[in-house]
Order: structure tokens, then sequence, then C-alpha cells
């Protein structure tokens, strides 16, 4: 090995030396009596990288920068690329050589992972996220409607394409106002549309592949949204003569046809204020004296194929729709009776009325939600009233619960299964009376 010493009593590396640090480090330690290097293997953080692939990233160092060592401070000197720097480059020096190629080796991976991070976009990122938003739920339903959001909102929208670093607070903001203007979103819209972009940033700062998530650093001005027109009490529950009405024909429909118990879980839910799923998936063992127990509910549970394609099944499952919705409530003594026509309707057509059988059933198995769409449906097309079905008898039981000064409001969302005193005095909470007697009662009221 030639070894050169001007001056500075710099060593050069020979060329054919420079494919091989194992190499270089036997030839320095032959002609260099007495020198400080002595090699150290395992030095590099990056376990995951072979020994191979560093020789390389050490080659094409080597290619492009002069690496020496220099007796007069005995230290290993090379260069670094660095855009800031007048020369383009910038000057490195480590006293160990194993030092100097895991300085060099880091330098060149965070290069990649600083390209790999500019080249992350939401397109990219989605379908990484979904997997990792899917973890956190067992309500693939909920799934479905996000991938339903993305290809709705997102899609066809160019800013999928664009580098997530690159985003600042000022354009995601620009770009969330255009999107309420132009879709014409109302609040609950828009939130819903906008958990995909938010939570996907989120998911990057998790990571430490981005430092801020820029848009949780505005808001949007609620004037923007398309206001939502409150509906009227005839869309949202049934009137005190709509009720009357209904029972009476579900009461005739069933003893015109005993073996069907469809009319009678219509009657039935007048009392019990049930979400559907809730009131289909109900046991016979849930039913205790004067109590009804809520534990489960039918869940409509999806499944998406290799192609993206979200495929239906219905289950039960053995919780309800929050920790609030597991409880237990007062069974009244007409609902009772129901009940009695019901297990006495099973029996009779041959179904087992045991701790652990279903209550409503229909054709050997557990009654479907199209069941009872079809009663409603039927009810109030001959009724000739605005179509209601499941969801507004709930709503019509809670409002009448709410009219009574005597039960407690905390009571009342405990009988509903709400935790949000908000949520059941907003929706749960309607006019039910007649022109005519809401006067009579304003007479009462105010007329002093």
């Amino acid at each position: 090995m030639e070894i050169v010493r001007p001056i500075v009593q710099e060593m050069f590396i020979p060329a054919n030396y420079t494919s091989s640090p194992e190499i270089i480090k036997n030839c320095l330690k032959e002609v260099l009596e007495g020198s400080t290097l002595e090699p150290q293997a395992g030095v590099l953080d990056n376990t995951d990288m072979t020994k191979k692939q560093r020789e390389q990233i050490i080659k094409e160092h080597m290619e492009n920068f002069t690496t020496k060592y220099y007796e007069s401070d005995k230290r290993w000197h090379s260069f670094l690329p660095d855009d800031t720097h007048p020369r383009k480059q910038k000057p490195i020096a480590k006293r160990k050589w194993e030092d100097l190629e895991k300085t060099i080796i880091d330098f060149y991976e965070s290069q990649k992972t600083e390209e790999k991070r500019k080249k992350i976009t939401l397109r990219t990122l989605y379908p990484e996220w979904f997997e990792y938003k899917w973890q956190d739920t067992n309500n693939s339903n909920y799934m479905k409607h996000i991938d339903g959001e993305w290809k709705r909102f997102y899609l066809k929208d160019e800013i999928i394409d664009k580098p997530i670093v690159e985003f600042t607070a000022l354009q995601l903001k620009e770009w969330a106002r255009n999107k309420i203007i132009t879709e014409k979103m109302t609040k609950k819209q828009y939130y819903n549309m906008a958990i995909i972009i938010r939570q996907s940033l989120d998911y990057l700062v998790e990571r430490g592949e981005l430092s801020v998530n820029h848009y949780n650093e505005f808001k949007v001005n609620t004037s923007l949204f398309t206001p939502v027109i409150p509906k009227e009490p005839e869309y949202e529950v049934f009137s005190e003569k709509e009720e009357k009405d209904i029972k009476e024909m579900a009461m005739a429909e069933f003893k015109a046809n005993p073996e069907r118990t469809a009319p009678l879980a219509v009657i039935l839910n007048f009392s019990l204020a049930l979400r559907v799923g809730e009131l289909l998936s109900l046991k016979w063992k849930d039913l205790k004296e004067s109590y009804l127990h809520i534990r489960r509910m039918e869940q409509r549970q999806y499944t998406r194929d290799e192609e993206e394609n979200w495929q239906l099944h219905i289950e039960v499952v053995e919780h309800t729709k929050s920790d609030a919705g597991n409880r237990t409530i007062y069974v009244v003594s007409s609902a009772l009776e129901i009940f009695n026509l019901i297990k006495e309707s099973n029996l009779n057509n041959g179904y087992k009325c045991g701790p652990e059988d279903y209550i409503f059933m229909s054709d050997n198995k557990r009654m479907a939600v199209h069941s009872m769409d079809w009663y409603y449906q039927k009810y109030c097309r001959d009724l000739g009233i605005v179509k209601k079905g499941n969801h507004k008898v709930r709503k019509t039981a809670l409002t009448k619960i709410g009219d009574n000064p005597n039960i407690n409001l905390k009571d009342a969302m405990e009988f509903a299964g709400h935790k949000d005193v908000k949520t059941f005095i907003t929706h749960y909470c309607f006019s039910r009376y007649s022109d005519e007697k809401k006067r009579i009662e304003l007479e009462k009221t105010l007329n002093s």
C-alpha cells in the first residue's frame, strides 16, 4: 500500500481497497504500527441492514466523495452532501472507521426515509390507515360508511395525490371550506367526511412521520354549513290518534292470523321503546317478572373482498349500541299481556320458549327486521298517514315519557339507553298533540 506523506501527512486509500471497509481496516492495521484503529464489530445500530448492503452504501459514497485518514489528527475525514454548503458538501471526521461508517450509512438511510416520507399521499396512505382504523372498532357497518365517504368525497379530488408533507394549515382550511360550500354540507356531514383526512394525519404523527397535524390547527366558520331544517312532528312521531289506530289494526291482524307475532311486536314496542335490533334479539331469559334486560342486538356486519366489494351478513352480538344501551327497563302490565300472547302463539306454532330461545320467531327462525318493516308500511298506507317505522315508534314512546313531569330526566334517559342529555332532548322529544289540544292546554296554563 502506497503511503503519501505531504505536509499535512495525509494517507489516501488506494482504489483497489475502496470496495470493502473490512479490507481497508485490515490493510491499515498492517501498515500503521501502533495505530489506534481497531476493528469493532456490531457498532451499527441498524441491525436490519446486511453487511453486503452496508458495504454497497460505503462503496458508492467513496466513489463520489474523497475519504482519507489524516495522521496529523489521527481521524478519518470525508464529506456528506449538503445543498446549504457553498461547495454542496459538508466535511465530517471521526477517530474510528466504524464511527465514520455509521455516520455515512445513517445519513443515506435517513435520506431514503425522508424521500419515502415525501412520497406519502392520502391515496397511498388510505388503505393502511383504513386497516389501522378497523382494528379499533368491531362495527364493520361504520367502516363501510367511512369507505363510502372516501369514494364520494376524496377519490376524485386532486388533494389525495399531493404529498402530505407539503400540506399547510391554510391550504387545508381552504380545501375544507371549498368542500363544505360545493357539496352543500351540513355540520354533521362535514365532520363525518373530515374524519378520514384528520385521523389519517393523526396516524402519521403517531408513526413519527409527521411532526404536526395541520388539520387540527384551524376551525371552519359554522355559518358555511347548510342548515338542517327540522322535520315536522308528524314525520318523527305517531300522534295519539295514529298510535291508537295502529294498535287496533295490528291486534285485528294478529287475531285474524294468530300464528304471526310481528303485529304484536309493533304493539309491544310502543311500551318498550327499543331499537329494532334490540327488540328482535330478545330471549325469554331477558324477561323476569316485570323487568326486561336489554343486553344484545342484531347488527349488520360487512366483509370486504380483495376487489374492495362489501358483502352483508346479519348476526346477533352480545352487546348493545353503547354502554348505556345495556339496561334493565320496567315492563307495564299491558306489555306483559302482549308477551303472554306471543308465548302462547309460539308454543302453538311448535316454537320452544326456553330461556335461550328468541321471543320473536317466524318460519322456524328468529324474526327478521324486514318482517316488521312490512307491517309498518302496510298500516301507514292503510291509515293514509306519513310512512313511519320502528324508530319512530321508539321516538313516540320516549316522547311520552319525556312529557310526564313526574318522571325524572335521568330515569327517562336510562330507559332509552342514552347517556347524552342533548341527544335525548334534541332527537326524542316532540309534540304529539293536535293543534286543538295544544290550544286547550295553553288556555289552562296561560289564561289566568
